[in-house]
């Protein structure tokens, strides 16, 4: 298959039966959404309702706002230092605990993720699926993975915005007017790298690729397949959708409590209000950790049949000729050696390899 065949082929893919087969796996496989994507997904919305009240909190007590003495930061180094100093039995305990919820919320998400793509990968190519397969096939690629979104990340528009914040709310609004091209630059060439690297995740997950080469081919591909943009678009936003909806539920979420919190401390309202305003916090953030998970699983699931159906036709060289039958349809390649100047040359039609084209390696 050439290449204007092969992207005749990508253009014509069903999309909209790859996002309905997406969320029909997601609906059916209950385990891997509450395993692979609700326990991940508690831990860095946890951690995103911390990182934003603690954002919130820092520019309050900034130049910008109440212009405080001491900065936010102070503030809790010196809060935690006195609850140690008064709870020194506590000390180790709490050094492991963090230890690990730091090792899980930072390792968790690459794990699950490389589980959760073996299992999809398994499961449409009609092979043995499900939790346990795809956790130990996940294993093997979830380090790699880990090392390619820490690179992500730290170019990533995400770090981008936080290094601006930073900037703003530590520095004086002239140096952020300064700054604030270089960064916008860097977050838009952060995004265009994101798109660029669209399919290295699934190269290490399924391939077994290294980082570098997961890069590199997913580059090609991206670039290859460039003539489909608007149904590449259509995914990313169907990815941004999770973003969205988390950012939305990470940012109300602590507004919310914080507001609430704020109202019922200073009505002084007693020890049971308090409790039930503490379980419908918890109850909030568990609803959102949920959602966050089923649309983690369901990205996995559109963006892991999309890269299946985009590479299960390997591309021909153009030293490979392309033979054509007489309806035009069926189309075959050889490898051909170099020209031969011998001038009664005849090649053998039995040469020519049986007819292949409506075999596609990688699905169903």
């Amino acid at each position: 298959m050439t290449r204007g065949k092969l992207v005749a082929r990508i253009l014509s893919m069903d999309y909209k039966q790859i996002i309905a087969d997406s969320w029909k796996y997601t609906q059916a496989n209950k385990r891997i959404v509450y395993w692979l994507g609700f326990i991940p997904s508690i831990l860095t919305t946890s951690v995103g309702v911390g990182y934003v009240a603690y954002q919130i909190f820092a520019f309050k007590k900034s130049y910008l706002f109440d212009n405080s003495e001491t900065s936010f930061m102070r503030d809790v180094v010196n809060f935690g230092w006195d609850f140690i100093s008064t709870h020194a039995s506590l000390t180790v305990p709490l050094i492991i605990v963090s230890v690990i919820i730091f090792l899980l919320w930072t390792y968790s998400p690459a794990f699950c993720e490389a589980a959760a793509v073996q299992a999809l990968a398994r499961a449409r190519n009609g092979q043995k699926s499900g939790l346990g397969v795809g956790i130990k096939h996940g294993l093997f690629s979830s380090l790699p993975l880990f090392e390619l979104h820490l690179i992500l990340k730290t170019f990533g528009p995400f770090a981008m915005v936080t290094e601006a914040g930073f900037v703003l709310r530590n520095l004086n609004v002239e140096i952020f007017k300064l700054l604030a091209i270089p960064f916008a630059v860097a977050t838009l060439i952060g995004l265009f790298l994101k798109l660029l690297f669209t399919y290295a995740d699934m190269y290490i997950i399924i391939d077994g690729e290294g980082i570098i080469s997961s890069m590199k081919k997913s580059i090609k591909l991206v670039v290859l397949s460039w003539q489909q943009t608007l149904l590449i678009t259509i995914l990313m936003v169907i990815i941004g959708v999770r973003v969205v909806i988390q950012a939305v539920l990470v940012f109300f979420i602590p507004g919310i409590l914080l507001l609430l919190g704020g109202y019922l401390a200073s009505l002084a309202l007693n020890i049971a209000i308090l409790i039930v305003f503490g379980i419908l916090g918890v109850a909030s953030l568990l609803l959102a950790a949920y959602l966050g998970g089923v649309i983690d699983i369901f990205s996995y699931a559109v963006w892991t049949f999309t890269f299946l159906d985009l590479t299960s036709q390997k591309e021909v060289s153009a030293r490979d000729v392309e033979i054509h039958t007489d309806d035009d349809v069926t189309t075959s390649s050889i490898q051909t050696a170099p020209l031969q100047t011998a001038p009664n040359l005849k090649v053998d039609p039995s040469l020519n390899p049986p007819d292949s084209s409506g075999n596609i390696p990688g699905l169903l």
